[in-house]
């Protein structure tokens, strides 16, 4: 104080200002708190707001109609997009002037019906008789029209449906787990699409079944893209939430870490995965719901449908497709061909690699650039090349113990050899005796149907066994206890043939087994070329083989 009035200033001074400085501090303190709170609320907001974003747009439950996008069309009534439109019309250029035509005549027709009517009452000579030809020309006229329209309304529909699919956007990863999205009407004049549908178990196992073609699925440029129905839990209502990791990305690390294939196991441009997969579930049930299937055990087995390169569907089945016979009714690549040329590269630019791997594949181009040439030779657009001329066999390992039994199955059929053959599928027979093997080669269920089998004494007779046979471009996939055979047949009169077979592993009996034991358990074939439409395949096991329509083998249910 004494020092406060030294300086002429106020008793209590200092205090005062203390404290006011002690209150500015405190008020600071206080605003920046609320200026905190309020920022923290707007983080939390935005974080909010973004969570609700990726949520709506990972989680979307439903796929937009295609006619909410459109507009009504006058003739059917229905909201039609007008790339629906335009397509249709551009297939079925002379419908208007037929409409036209017999709409017209069953109005003048129509309009003569009261003049025929004032004859009759006339009592003119002819009155009935044209009354009769009037009324019987205008039903047909009328009849006519109402067919046509009718026949235009389920046309466009189902094709809107169709055309639908090309909404769809897949993701495909390549080997640096690069990724692309993009929808599948990016793909048309460039390539097919087969979608699979049905529940985890059901897709994993076609995706299983179709690993052993993927080169020439990549060939036939054809992507394979699952949908995986998961289904509603009865009690909660809350989707199941196991499934989709295991036949989604999964099925990528398969390829790479249990996989082991010859001349290359990569994932490649053939396989794909909606963005999207809950909401085009809901999509084929809602297909399926309008045929008429509201079973929820229909929608676990699920079906496929196949797609050409103009975004129609070029077939459908329920259960899982067979993929040899798929591979029929798509032409591959012919050499030298422009428009495969022109359609090659837009596939190539609208989908990535995931490159060659697996254990008895992988090749480094950066540690021998040789191998790698060849291995580009082998897989090379169409080329069926001679077994042995680009790639060294296998000599050990799994796929080395597959092409043995494989070499002395085709020695024996050149040779007809009775003896040799029954050899080649003794342990087959083995295994359907003690009812121990896993596999079933589907050829029992087709003779149940009325198929006739013919035994190898009757295959291997002269003038039924294939002459002048070549092997080609043989491929080779092991997966765990399975591994699957496919190489091209030549016969001498130039026909080119798709053959698989396919082995199981059999356990050792003793300790001091080394070699594996691979079983034949059944071999298909069926005609497979760039002019060739496949009407017969051929399915055979131990027993021997049955023919039936590639139609009637074309879903596995019919085989299997």
């Amino acid at each position: 104080a004494d020092a406060a009035a030294a300086r002429g200033l106020a008793p209590g001074f200092g205090t005062v200002v203390a404290r006011r400085l002690r209150l500015g501090s405190s008020a600071r303190t206080a605003r920046d708190t609320r200026l905190l709170a309020v920022d923290e609320d707007r983080s939390a907001g935005a974080r909010a707001r973004l969570d609700a974003i990726q949520k709506q747009e990972q989680d979307a439950q439903f796929v937009e109609d295609p006619g909410e996008r459109g507009s009504v069309d006058m003739f059917s009534g229905l909201n039609l997009t007008p790339e629906t439109l335009t397509y249709w019309e551009s297939q079925h250029a002379f419908f208007f002037p037929r409409l036209l035509l017999f709409s017209m005549t069953a109005l003048g027709l129509a309009a003569s019906v009261p003049q025929s009517l004032g004859g009759v009452f006339r009592g003119d000579a002819d009155a009935l008789s044209v009354l009769a030809t009037n009324a019987a020309f205008l039903l047909v006229a009328a009849a006519v029209t109402v067919a046509d329209l009718s026949n235009r309304r389920k046309e466009l529909s189902r094709l809107q449906r169709e055309l639908a699919l090309g909404d769809m956007r897949v993701i495909q990863r390549d080997k640096f787990r690069n990724e692309r999205v993009f929808p599948l009407a990016s793909l048309r004049q460039a390539a097919r699409v087969a979608i699979v549908y049905g529940d985890a178990e059901k897709v994993a196992k076609d995706l299983a079944a179709a690993t052993p073609f993927r080169r020439r699925l990549e060939q036939s440029r054809i992507l394979v893209v699952p949908v995986v129905e998961r289904g509603v839990s009865s009690e909660k209502g809350t989707k199941n939430d196991d499934g989709v990791a295991d036949v989604g990305p999964g099925r990528w690390e398969l390829l790479k870490d249990v996989v082991q294939a010859w001349p290359g196991a990569g994932a490649g441009r053939w396989l794909a995965w909606p963005t999207k997969n809950d909401a085009w579930a809901g999509y084929f049930r809602r297909l399926l719901a309008s045929a008429g299937v509201t079973d929820p055990a229909a929608n676990r087995a699920g079906g496929y449908v196949t797609l050409g390169v103009t975004g129609q569907v070029r077939g459908s089945g329920a259960g899982s497709p067979n993929w040899d016979v798929l591979l029929s009714t798509f032409p591959r690549n012919r050499p030298g061909n422009a428009a495969d040329a022109a359609a090659e590269a837009a596939w190539r630019e609208a989908t990535v690699d995931s490159g060659a791997v697996g254990a008895l594949g992988a090749v480094d181009a950066s540690v021998d650039p040789a191998a790698a040439e060849k291995l580009k030779d082998i897989r090379a657009d169409g080329a069926a090349r001679p077994i042995g001329t680009t790639l060294a066999l296998p000599s050990s390992g799994a796929a080395a113990a597959v092409l043995r039994a494989h070499e002395a199955f085709y020695d024996a059929l050149a040779r007809g050899d009775e003896d040799a053959m029954r050899a080649a599928w003794r342990p087959a027979a083995s295994l359907v005796a003690s009812n121990a093997g896993a596999l079933d080669s589907g050829v029992g269920f087709l003779i149940g149907k009325g198929a006739r089998l013919d035994g190898w004494e009757t295959v291997l007779r002269p003038d039924r066994r294939p002459e002048g046979l070549k092997l080609s471009d043989v491929d080779v996939t092991v997966e765990r206890d399975v591994a699957t055979v496919t190489v091209l047949e030549t016969v001498a009169n130039g026909a080119t043939l798709l053959a698989t077979q396919t082995y199981e592993k059999a356990k050792k009996t003793t300790e001091d087994d080394e070699d594996e034991v691979w079983i034949l358990r059944s071999h298909y074939t069926i005609p497979y070329g760039k002019d060739t439409v496949a009407k017969i395949a051929l399915r055979c096991d131990e027993r021997g083989c049955v023919a039936v329509p590639a139609k009637a083998a074309a879903s596995a249910k019919t085989a299997a």
